[in-house]
């Protein structure tokens, strides 16, 4: 029976065996189909294995992420230019020591003229490391409700912000507000607060499509990722972020 099953694997096109963006569901699958990203193993997965593309999309996820609020983004961005991507990773672990990884998959990828990272929470802070690390190809690098200056990451990881990047890419800071961010109302601080003149700065709204997208503190509803990756990716689809962003 194990040969049996090893000959299947063997004869398997690799494309069966991968996870394609459009076998998840984001309504009433959607638990199941975030466990099925978050059941990969750590690395860079290609979500359209079928699809030639010299433009990427790399999302990153953060900590106790359960998947499912990168369904809708990942497929509203998606189109016939770009190839998605999914980074799964160990968030027990300093970024940094997960940064050689990343770029070395990265990197690996052969014939690439645009790279966009979306990185949400702890994974924008493994996204930012990477602003001197990608060179000669246009890359934007979102990072999304991510504590980008937590005083812990500096104090157990060394971790500390770039202070410059590489002139081939563009910085995007998406922000919440903080009072209703249950991650971190509690802090005497702003963790996402890094002046950094280089980037461009976006404040995420209360609502989105008429639902919470912070904390509320009368109601104790919390943050739903799923509906701040959704303004993302709505900004970015329509690309007329213009309006909303403030420059730093």
């Amino acid at each position: 029976m194990k040969f049996y099953l090893l000959f299947v694997l063997l004869i398997t096109p690799l494309e069966l065996l991968s996870l394609n963006l459009y076998e998840l569901d984001p309504n009433k699958e959607y638990l199941k189909s975030g466990q099925k990203l978050m059941d990969l193993d750590f690395g860079l997965h290609d979500l359209e294995a079928n699809q030639i593309s010299k433009e990427i999309l790399i999302s990153i996820h953060g900590r106790d992420s359960r998947g499912f609020e990168w369904i809708y983004p990942l497929q509203t961005l998606d189109n016939e230019a770009t190839k998605t991507y999914f980074f799964r990773w160990d968030t027990t672990k300093c970024p940094q020591k997960i940064t050689p990884i990343l770029v070395k998959e990265l990197l690996a990828i052969k014939d690439i003229e645009k790279i966009t990272i979306l990185g949400h929470s702890y994974g924008g802070i493994l996204s930012s490391l990477l602003l001197n690390e990608i060179e000669t190809i246009e890359t934007d690098i979102h990072v999304i409700a991510a504590p980008i200056a937590d005083r812990d990451l500096k104090k157990y990881c060394g971790y500390t912000h770039p202070t410059s990047k590489n002139n081939n890419i563009s910085y995007y800071q998406w922000r919440t507000i903080k009072k209703l961010d249950y991650a971190f109302n509690s802090l005497d601080y702003d963790p996402q607060l890094f002046d950094f003149r280089e980037s461009k700065i976006v404040r995420l709204p209360r609502e989105y499509r008429g639902k919470r997208s912070l904390k509320d503190e009368s109601t104790g509803a919390s943050t739903a990722p799923e509906i701040i990756n959704g303004v993302l990716a709505s900004s970015i689809r329509t690309e007329s972020t213009s309006s909303t962003i403030a420059y730093a």
